[in-house]
């Protein structure tokens, strides 16, 4: 196995995907630590949201070789968070020929390490702790960035491109899946798939970014690391939990089988799925999350996203 990065040689670093819900919190992570951060972005108005993060909007797309290389040029690491398309490609072309498209800059440039965001759906449920070692099962979405963990960690090398790969678990912010289902539960809208007895894990939006960090710093090159805040509730705890801080009643519940009418069969399972899952390989990298439980950092959250106490529709 590769040994890590000297941190204090990996100076600058490519985000690309920096205007997404996640990108925004690495670009965030790396620029307040001294890193000199690009991020690219297809869209140059969204570029602005980099600047404000501390790092330097660069104008390009992962499908397009040629801006990929010029944008890895003087890099040392790579964070790939690509994930939505454009209307005319899919998700598989972002997320794994966007992969190719970096291993073949990263390799070019001389970048010595490549870190693949994916995330922790690709495991199989199960009631017992989930760490990098359990099965996997990925399904949908999740089966799209288990492929683009797949072409990455192919193209590892000893004593060549170093590439990791970081699985984050629920990621809860102002944005992404958080908002819909906070703004369905204020609206007395959400719907609980099963009992909710499933566990999900969790991790603060911004404590996504200094975990990206550390696997960058600090990673074994060809490992996968969890990124949860090691605290893994019930589904239904959880929902209640936001109800109680928005003031509204607990969400009723929706049987799977009704969910996967409504929903589709992928989704409403993903929901119900066991997902209990342990982040104690990157933990032991030195990292902590800054929110220590969903209960520490949901109701400051929630309080940001509704303002002016309005919390009763």
């Amino acid at each position: 196995m590769d040994t890590p990065v000297n941190p204090g040689k990996v100076r600058r670093v490519l985000v690309v995907g920096a205007s997404g819900f996640l990108g925004q919190s690495v670009v965030r992570a790396f620029s307040r630590a001294g890193y000199e951060v690009r991020g690219l972005v297809r869209d140059p108005v969204k570029g602005a949201c980099v600047g404000e993060d501390g790092g330097t909007p660069v104008v390009g797309d992962v499908l397009d070789v040629r801006a990929v290389r010029n944008a890895a040029a003087g890099c040392s690491g790579i964070i790939h968070l690509a994930a939505n398309p454009p209307v005319e490609w899919d998700s598989a072309r972002v997320r794994v020929e966007g992969t190719r498209n970096l291993v073949d800059a990263a390799r070019r440039q001389g970048v010595a390490r490549l870190v693949i965001g994916s995330g922790y759906w690709v495991y199989r449920g199960q009631p017992e702790l989930i760490d990098e070692d359990s099965p996997v099962e990925p399904r949908g979405e999740s089966q799209i960035n288990y492929d683009a963990e797949r072409e990455g960690l192919e193209a590892n090398r000893v004593g060549g491109l170093q590439v990791l790969v970081v699985r984050p678990g629920m990621v809860y912010g102002n944005g992404s899946w958080f908002r819909g289902l906070a703004e369905a539960i204020r609206a007395r809208e959400y719907r609980v798939v099963g009992g909710g007895t499933n566990h999900w894990s969790f991790i603060d939006r911004w404590d996504v970014g200094t975990a990206f960090q550390a696997v960058l710093e600090s990673g074994i090159a060809g490992e996968v690391y969890n990124a949860v805040d090691g605290h893994p509730a019930p589904l239904r705890e959880f929902a209640d939990f936001i109800a109680a801080n928005l003031e509204v009643p607990p969400p009723k519940t929706v049987t799977l089988e009704t969910a996967e009418r409504e929903m589709g069969e992928v989704v409403a399972r993903h929901l119900a799925a066991d997902r209990p899952s342990s982040a104690g390989k990157l933990r032991r990298l030195g990292w902590k999350p800054r929110i220590a439980s969903y209960r520490d950092g949901v109701p400051e959250l929630l309080r940001e996203m509704f303002p002016r106490n309005g919390t009763t529709p």
